[in-house]
């Protein structure tokens, strides 16, 4: 089996957060909506702009943190990564701070099974941490399947050059959403990825 470079998206794809983020957010912006909320993500998140009103000044990832030490971990999408990592590098890009994805990760028995994690604290432009990861590893774009949940990510996956871009149904995006920015494919579940990754990615 041919060794493949997995980038994953975080929140939404290995990672069932959107609720957590969106309580967060309404602690800052009372008003805010989760359609408003979602479509922040039509981009990168750190280059969003709010039309709500901000009433309180939070710490988001002090709030978020705390917070997240309670989410739990789909047993599928655990046992996917476990199987991924025997035979495939996997990194981590995502607009979420090293400290709590590794906590996480840490806690579900997963840190081990990625290469390297490279989150908001690191750099807050995706395209950017993926040239980072390129660079390091001396990996090709074309090596590269990355999987997402947002429409944003995908159009810096595209600028980045990554030759497989998969979005993923139930995390932070629709499935409009997703197509609109028209990755290579779209996928309902973690299960279908894996499957995917397997049957045509690998051989």
């Amino acid at each position: 089996m041919q060794e493949k470079i997995i980038i994953f998206d975080f929140d939404g794809v290995i990672v069932e957060s959107f609720d957590v983020a969106f309580e967060v957010n309404k602690l800052a912006r009372p008003n805010i909506t989760k359609e408003r909320y979602r479509s922040k993500f039509n981009g990168n998140i750190a280059d969003a702009k709010h039309e709500d009103e901000k009433v309180k000044e939070i710490d988001f990832f002090y709030e978020y943190g705390e917070r997240f030490k309670k989410l739990g971990i789909k047993q599928n999408i655990k046992e996917a990564i476990i199987k991924l990592s025997k035979n495939h590098k996997l990194f981590i890009v995502s607009s979420t701070i090293n400290s709590i994805i590794e906590e996480y990760l840490e806690r579900h028995g997963l840190l081990e099974c990625f290469t390297k994690i490279l989150g908001f604290d690191v750099e807050t432009s995706k395209v950017k941490k993926f040239s980072m990861i390129f660079d390091e590893y001396k990996i090709s774009p074309g090596q590269t399947i990355f999987l997402t949940d947002t429409s944003g990510d995908i159009e810096e996956a595209k600028k980045a050059k990554i030759n497989v871009i998969l979005g993923i149904l139930g995390g932070y995006q629709d499935r409009r959403s997703l197509e609109k920015a028209n990755p290579s494919a779209i996928v309902k579940d973690f299960n279908t990825f894996f499957s995917l990754v397997n049957e045509e990615y690998t051989n």
